[in-house]
């Protein structure tokens, strides 16, 4: 990010953090200091135009199904993003591995993004955690970066069923505020601020993520898909189209292209998995409760093709099915995978479809 857009630094840092809503004041003591890692951004992008023969190499990355030039023995990184209106566009987005997308409290959505195979220089806005996120990144065994958290999270991470960063432990330290933001939707990372964070919290950076089942050709789905459009409602609507060029799914937001914040490159997943699941208001602030292990109907999209299928939680993840329950295999590149309430039909329309 442009030094010039960096309003806090560690002077400021106090004040800036100040502004955050309550439960993302909370935090957590920082444990002992771990081993770095250190993870080449070089010839490992996750861009789906560069999907190369993982035959041609030598290693594959388990997110993505992509060649990976040294062994990604590492751990992901499970960022919240924000993707409420004030937070728009974000930053690093088109460089995760896997992306979720999940509505936090009335229509907005927030995005778990998991990185493995590519190292943004900026990632954000970090926004607090809920506890279905986390339940979601643990199917990564990634390692959960939040500001903050709701209650029902923060029992998660007292009681130990996730290794996590807490950003507001850190705020001016490996992360900062961006100016053109107001808190508390102005804090940002980077590849490398999450791996000192994570040796200064006593984190275990050296266990790779589960591997994804990625197609070794490729195969097309039932339908001609030109764009999917699901109905989260309010300013929060997305539509994916896809771009032959691009070589995946170009996302909108409330009618506006997803661009990066720093470099300009599109959100373009080539997977796209749309799942419906169980979701329950818990409380007077808005918070849900959704089941993601019900398992439920589902599309699966990629190439310009669609099929619909359904989904089951194996393992942690989220996984296609088909109807004898087989893992419909993924392309290699980016996934995309957005949670919708049920009755699947109601939140998306396609075009092109039969």
């Amino acid at each position: 990010m442009k030094k010039t857009a960096w309003l806090c630094g560690i002077l400021l840092a106090a004040g800036c953090s100040g502004a955050e809503n309550n439960e993302n004041n909370m935090e957590e003591e920082a444990g002992s200091t771990a081993e770095n890692a250190a993870v080449s951004n070089e010839n490992n992008a996750n861009n789906n135009e560069e999907a190369q023969d993982p035959e041609d190499f030598d290693y594959t990355f388990p997110l993505t199904g992509l060649g990976a030039e040294e062994d990604p023995d590492h751990r992901a990184f499970g960022v919240m993003i924000e993707n409420a209106p004030q937070a728009r566009p974000y930053a690093g987005v088109e460089e995760a591995d896997v992306v979720m997308e999940v509505l936090s409290e009335g229509d907005i959505t927030r995005l778990l993004a998991v990185f493995h195979s590519s190292g943004p220089d900026v990632i954000g806005s970090v926004r607090s955690a809920r506890d279905y996120y986390i339940d979601l990144n643990n199917g990564f065994d990634a390692l959960y970066v939040s500001a903050g958290g709701s209650p029902a999270a923060f029992e998660m991470f007292q009681s130990g069923e996730v290794d996590f960063i807490n950003g507001l432990e850190y705020d001016g330290v490996h992360f900062e505020r961006y100016e053109d933001r107001s808190a508390p939707h102005d804090l940002f990372t980077s590849w490398d601020g999450l791996l000192d964070a994570a040796e200064d919290s006593g984190r275990d950076i050296d266990t790779a993520p589960p591997e994804l089942n990625f197609a070794e050709e490729e195969a097309p789905l039932e339908d001609d898909v030109e764009s999917l459009e699901i109905a989260y409602g309010g300013s929060s609507g997305v539509t994916f189209t896809y771009d032959e060029e691009e070589g995946g799914y170009l996302r909108s937001v409330d009618g506006e292209p997803m661009e990066d914040l720093e470099t300009g490159d599109p959100v373009a997943p080539r997977n796209v998995l749309i799942a419906e699941a169980p979701h329950d208001v818990v409380d007077d602030e808005g918070r849900r409760d959704i089941d993601v292990e019900a398992g439920g109907d589902a599309y699966l999209a990629y190439d310009g093709t669609v099929v619909r299928a359904a989904w089951e939680n194996q393992d942690g993840v989220i996984v296609p099915v088909d109807d004898e329950g087989e893992p419909i295999p993924l392309q290699p590149g980016q996934t995309w995978i957005s949670i919708t309430e049920e009755d699947l039909d109601n939140y998306v329309d396609m075009d092109g479809a039969d």
